[in-house]
């Protein structure tokens, strides 16, 4: 099923439309001519849907209930009080866990993909049959809005396929997405970008560039790379953290070499398992060796069997420590000095950071060790 739009019969805006298309296409490609962006080397998708590389970032990104299902600005933002059994509490629990997992769904990391300009024919005959172009579309339902056939009848007679910026518009316009503009949003406009960065509202940002562009057009890539870019200058990291956006990040932040400031920042708020994870996920994007490699089997092995008494798990909770997470960050420290040393680009901000980490450390593990010889705990 075809339809098609003859803008020459459109009385009084027969001029406008034609040049909204026009206006609209050169405006998206000068912009992505223009824009200097870090772009990937090859397609990221396989390594992206891998399944070591999605559990490290899904362990990443860190699941806070509090943060996902914190009050937020919406039309609908109620709160409901309900009287429940112990049983019935638990499988709310359960049921909360599902949706905050399914709320931090990342958006996918894919390849540019641009709409193959050719012609597919020319006919001399039907020269300025018309005034202007005509745009014929098929909108059979349930097509790939990539894959959908859309093709224009030039003014000269030449049959060809449309730009990528002109396809979105006509899907959009046929099969409107809830939220998705036709015209290009003002924030999205360098100077208003420029704004919203410096106001550091990433995750409003982030979360406007997926309803507004699929994750395979270039100006998906352009903003969501200034973004990263920016949130790694302002070392920000924790706004993102616990939303859908964090596994992409850092991704990103991995595959061109700039975990420097996640270190940092990881190391900082005592996340040096994730820290490590993160060198593993850069070492494995860039097929680099692992770093101290027999200290991440050590890392892998089951510690489950630990029994403890009432009173040890006590001492320990007000530590905020257990004394295998204690072993465990020995040997993330071993290997984030290891990477550090070798391919650590801020070496100094780095080793000052574990330094102060290992002396805070070995403060609460003497601590861990008074308390328990005063309660008679071997």
């Amino acid at each position: 099923m075809f339809s098609f739009r003859d803008f020459s019969k459109i009385p009084q805006i027969s001029q406008k439309i034609p040049n909204f298309w026009l206006t609209a296409a050169r405006k998206c490609s000068s912009s992505s001519k223009s824009t200097q962006y870090l772009s990937y080397d090859r397609d990221p998708a396989p390594q992206f849907f891998s399944e070591k590389i999605q559990n490290l970032l899904k362990s990443l990104t860190r699941l806070d209930l509090d943060k996902i299902y914190r009050r937020r600005t919406v039309p609908k933002n109620e709160v409901e009080y309900k009287f429940l059994t112990t049983e019935q509490v638990q499988k709310e629990i359960e049921d909360g866990l599902r949706r905050a997992r399914k709320l931090l769904q990342m958006p996918p990391v894919v390849q540019v993909k641009e709409a193959e300009i050719r012609v597919v024919s020319r006919d001399p005959g039907l020269a300025h049959l018309h005034e202007s172009d005509l745009i014929f579309t098929d909108i059979t339902y349930g097509l790939d809005d990539f894959h959908r056939k859309i093709v224009v009848r030039k003014v000269d007679g030449s049959l060809e396929t449309v730009p990528q910026s002109v396809r979105k518009r006509l899907n959009q316009l046929y099969f409107p997405m809830e939220g998705r503009k036709i015209r290009l949003p003002k924030m999205f406009e360098p100077e208003l970008l420029r704004k919203c960065l410096q106001e550091e509202k990433y995750e409003f940002i982030l979360d406007r560039l997926t309803v507004q562009f699929e994750p395979y057009e270039r100006e998906f890539h352009e903003i969501s790379s200034e973004t990263f870019l920016h949130i790694n200058g302002t070392r920000e990291f924790d706004q993102l953290r616990s939303t859908r956006h964090f596994g992409p990040m850092v991704f990103f932040l991995a595959c061109h070499r700039l975990t420097d400031n996640l270190l940092l920042d990881s190391i900082k708020r005592d996340f040096l398992l994730n820290a490590v994870e993160v060198i593993e996920l850069q070492c494995l994007l860039n097929n680099h060796p692992l770093p101290a490699e027999s200290h991440f089997r050590e890392l892998r092995k089951d510690h489950t069997d630990r029994k403890v008494t009432q009173l040890t798990r006590e001492i320990e909770e007000k530590l905020g420590k257990t004394e295998e997470e204690f072993k465990q960050d020995q040997i993330c420290l071993r290997i984030l000095r290891e990477f550090v040393r070798n391919n650590g680009q801020k070496k100094a901000q780095l080793e000052l950071a574990l330094q102060a980490h290992e002396e805070a450390a070995e403060e609460k593990r003497r601590i861990l060790e008074g308390l328990k010889t005063a309660h008679g705990i071997n």
